[in-house]
């Protein structure tokens, strides 16, 4: 995770959003009330809509920047500024799903495999795990400066995910996939219209 661009990018004091579309078809699916923990969790956009919704929302960022401009004295959403191998021990409440949007692709292979694994250990038999990342078949990949499989950095660095490796490294851990997208349209950003996986899984076994 590159927390030195995440924080500048932030310093900017980008405001609140509408809720991402991932969310918005999420919600949908889980059942209420329940609990949804997020990683990566940048404006507090979604995080605030499931709140607004009537889920109790426990949400992670690295970046102290953001987390302090969005904090607030309520419990929910809860926002917390760590990294969840840093919490995976000390984790006391109890959710039933977990929400990573654009998340998985900023991390390292080595940080996704622990993260994978820390979400595997969080989530209880039957929760739901809801990811969103940038496809290898995004039109980004393979542009700007290659640093390793699948890194590319044009404004920042970005690991453009696989999605039968993905697959793998859920059901390694455990998860049973139940719903599974590749496609562009889903995700537009102004000029951006990346081609994104997203994946529903739900834990069927402890590891």
């Amino acid at each position: 995770m590159n927390k030195k661009y995440w924080d500048e990018y932030y310093l900017e004091k980008r405001g609140l959003q509408e809720p991402s579309s991932f969310a918005v078809d999420i919600f949908k699916l889980i059942d209420k009330p329940s609990a949804i923990l997020e990683l990566g969790c940048g404006n507090g956009r979604d995080s605030f809509y499931f709140a607004e919704n009537g889920l109790q929302v426990y949400a992670l960022d690295q970046s102290e920047i953001i987390i302090n401009q969005i904090k607030r004295n309520n419990i929910n959403p809860f926002f917390i500024c760590e990294n969840i191998e840093k919490i995976i021990d000390n984790f006391n409440y109890q959710v039933s799903n977990c929400y990573a949007r654009f998340f998985l692709h900023a991390l390292n292979e080595n940080e996704e495999n622990k993260a994978i694994k820390s979400i595997a250990k969080i989530l209880p038999k039957n929760g739901f795990f809801f990811s969103e990342s940038r496809s290898v078949k995004s039109s980004l990949y393979g542009e700007g400066e290659h640093f390793s499989k699948d890194v590319y950095s044009t404004d920042h660095k970005r690991r453009f995910i696989r999605k039968n490796d993905l697959i793998i490294k859920l059901e390694q851990n455990g998860f049973s996939i139940e719903n599974i997208v590749e496609s562009d349209g889903l995700a537009r950003f102004e000029d951006d219209n990346p081609v994104v996986i997203r994946i529903y899984a739900k834990k069927v076994s402890n590891i």
